[in-house]
């Protein structure tokens, strides 16, 4: 386990039952499953997602999950955080409202990787045969705390991704002014869900491994198509589009990872979190190459939608997909 996956399943064991009281954390987390739901309705039909199987990479407490099952056949949360997992199951057999997906949703603790996708029993019961496979694995905010993304993109896109299954990833846009505020704050990236990210979690949590690095290439760009919500999501889309974007100094240059942290990911002192891997976020074209790398077809990017999060701070969202042919 690498040194900064220990560090994310510390932070993330510590701060489990604390995550959900992350400020916009219950509004990320549903702007998250809104978009997840809507890249893969309109890749797909209503009906076929209905009857989906679906594994939520980086579960966290669930906050995103409890929000995807019911307009799925059946989902998997998996994290390599217990703390969050153990939330999330407490959540899911003693809460009322999720009542009606207790049967459809079920969790394992995991630090997915190529070799050991997931562990037995899971590994028999949901990958194995010729059908084997999901039919679609999302992870939000979940990416940035994995050194070797490319290393996970690779393992779920050929393991765990059945035949014209689709891998759709959010996660915070680096490439513009967008989003670099200073404001402090601190830890907790509000991930919906989000992490995702080797645990992060926000979700997500998430898991992985290896080294990779990212390497920001930087392009200012524009902006969000945010069409979003179906079905019975109420949210009000008021800040999508005048948002004053703090620009902010993105200098180029090699060592764009130091000089562009991503406000999001600083604690209240300024400093960059430690567990955090990737604090300049992503950009949709380096996004959209690991899924094209992994092999992924009919691979897109864009700009889902922007929203302000915790201590004020602006945030834009990618979302980038891909099937396995």
């Amino acid at each position: 386990m690498s040194d900064i996956q220990t560090l994310n399943n510390e932070h993330f064991n510590k701060t489990a039952l604390e995550y959900d009281n992350i400020p916009n954390i219950h509004e990320m987390t549903q702007r998250a499953s809104e978009a997840i739901l809507e890249e893969y309705t309109a890749s797909t039909s209503e009906e076929h997602v209905r009857s989906s199987s679906v594994l939520d990479f980086g579960c966290g407490t669930g906050l995103c999950s409890f929000k995807i099952a019911p307009k799925v056949g059946k989902l998997l949360g998996v994290d390599a955080a217990e703390g969050m997992l153990n939330y999330m199951n407490h959540k899911l057999s003693t809460n009322p409202e999720n009542a009606e997906i207790r049967d459809k949703v079920k969790t394992v603790n995991h630090l997915v990787t190529d070799d050991a996708p997931l562990p037995e029993p899971e590994l028999s019961r949901y990958l194995s045969g010729p059908n084997g496979g999901f039919d679609m694995v999302y992870s939000t905010f979940a990416m940035h705390h994995i050194e070797d993304v490319q290393g996970i993109v690779n393992a779920i896109s050929k393991r765990m991704l059945n035949k014209n299954g689709w891998l759709i990833i959010l996660d915070f846009d680096g490439s513009g002014p967008h989003g670099h505020h200073h404001h402090g704050h601190g830890e907790g990236h509000g991930h919906g869900e989000g992490h995702g990210h080797d645990e992060g979690h926000g979700h997500g949590e998430g898991h992985g491994h290896g080294e990779g690095r990212e390497h920001r290439e930087g392009h200012a760009h524009t902006h969000h198509d945010h069409h979003h919500h179906h079905g019975e999501q109420t949210k009000p889309h008021s800040h999508d589009d005048n948002h004053h974007h703090h620009h902010h100094h993105h200098h180029h240059g090699e060592s764009q990872k130091d000089k562009d942290v991503l406000d999001l990911f600083v604690d209240e002192n300024g400093k960059p979190l430690e567990h955090v891997a990737h604090k300049g976020g992503f950009t949709p074209e380096r996004l959209e190459q690991m899924l094209k790398d992994a092999g992924l077809v009919d691979v897109s990017a864009r700009r889902a939608y922007g929203m302000t999060i915790h201590n004020g701070i602006w945030t834009e969202v990618i979302a980038v997909k891909g099937r396995r042919a």
